[in-house]
């Protein structure tokens, strides 16, 4: 039987769309398109009808090359800056002496209506390990003997008036949002194996409108951040200081761009590359701080046996490893963000990002088995309706 998977990447200035057919072992592109977001600014939908609309000339556009046919459902990626990540912990008896799925499915629902910041709505439930009897650690805790377990988990949250406007524009045009992936989440599936994961290891995701990292230990994750800076801040600073244009400003941050460069000379060099260094190196030094001192609330700060991967845009600035291993004091590297084989799109940096969301959507959702895993990742009512519509 045929699948179509439809990945979408919402954020600030574009929607991505990626249409995916899947035949077996078989994956084929069959299209893929990138516009300008109208009707949204500062991660607001301004209208949510024209903002539907925009979303509904996509959709159009697709079904022409698909043969008619329509897309139910989609996984969204969502690059937040207001996003916050909570720590929880909650416990439960075992009545049965044997853990089964209610109860797995009681401490979720527990988490999802309990633990909720105020004007924020819940997206993800991240389980990061299961406790038995106050002392046996587990990923996963189903059918084992205890008399109570206990839940570790990452709740991820977004502003409810953004989370809210994304469901209402897709429920205007019948399509389910079966799934909200915050990125650092796929930036983990794509970028740490067990190995790394186990000796330990600071993720940091570097994204044109956010900031987020992550750090693993024994397996586990340890620690879930984002914080309110970003790529294009570094854009802004240099039109600022350089007094160019914004679009100027992005095209020298990209050709010429470098940070704790040797100051030169040259007299054909119309930019002072010296005063340019200086003004991202400020920029970087505050967003490597910022992370340290959430290490050291943690007491990870400098801790970690292994090392830093830096990934996405802003980490192919040059000289940034040597700035990140001056702050971490750890052995820095970039990631290779060749992912799959899907030629030409491979090296297409704008849809990297849409490949990573296919790649974690496939790992927790197995749409031809029509497995649903709850052990591994949480989804929520809408997510659950549109699944188990299409299951029966």
């Amino acid at each position: 039987m045929n699948d179509i998977k439809a990945i979408i990447d919402i954020w600030n200035w574009y929607i991505k769309w990626l249409l995916l057919w899947e035949e077996g072992w078989e994956m084929t592109v069959l299209a893929k398109d990138i516009i300008k977001t109208r009707w949204m600014r500062k991660w607001k939908v301004l209208d949510n009808e024209e903002f539907a609309h925009c979303i509904n000339e996509l959709l159009e556009s697709f079904a022409r090359k698909i043969w008619n046919d329509f897309v139910e459902e989609v996984i969204v990626w969502v690059s937040h800056p207001e996003t916050v990540v909570k720590r929880i912990s909650e416990s439960k008896r075992i009545l049965s002496w044997q853990v089964a799925h209610e109860d797995i499915q009681h401490l979720s629902d527990v988490v999802s209506d309990s633990w909720i910041k105020a004007n924020y709505e819940v997206v993800k439930i991240i389980p990061v390990q299961w406790v038995i009897d106050d002392k046996t650690r587990v990923k996963d805790p189903l059918w084992m003997e205890a008399r109570r377990i206990d839940l570790i988990a990452d709740v991820f949250m977004l502003p409810k008036t953004f989370s809210s406007n994304i469901y209402e524009a897709f429920d205007r045009l019948d399509v389910h949002v079966i799934d909200i992936i915050p990125n650092i989440l796929w930036a983990v599936e794509v970028c740490l194996d067990f190995d790394v994961k186990d000796l330990g290891v600071l993720l940091i995701d570097l994204w044109a409108n956010q900031t987020s990292y992550v750090v693993y230990e024994e397996g586990y994750p340890i620690l879930h951040g984002v914080l309110p800076i970003w790529w294009e801040d570094v854009t802004k600073d240099i039109s600022i200081w350089l007094q160019v244009d914004i679009k100027d400003a992005e095209r020298i941050k990209r050709e010429k761009g470098a940070i704790m460069m040797e100051k030169v000379s040259n007299e054909n060099e119309t930019i002072d590359m010296g005063f340019l260094s200086d003004i991202m190196l400020a920029r970087y030094e505050e967003i490597f701080e910022l992370i340290q001192e959430h290490l050291q609330i943690a007491n990870k700060d400098g801790r970690l046996p292994w090392w830093v991967i830096l990934t996405w845009w802003a980490s192919k600035v040059k000289n940034i490893e040597s700035l990140a291993k001056d702050v971490f004091k750890l052995a820095v590297f970039r990631w290779n963000d060749k992912v799959m084989q899907l030629g030409e799109l491979s090296h297409n940096q704008q849809f990297i990002n849409v490949i990573w969301n296919y790649v974690r959507s496939n790992k927790y959702q197995n749409s031809k088995k029509k497995k649903f895993n709850l052990r591994l990742d949480f989804w929520f009512i809408r997510g659950l309706w549109a699944f188990f519509k299409k299951m029966f």
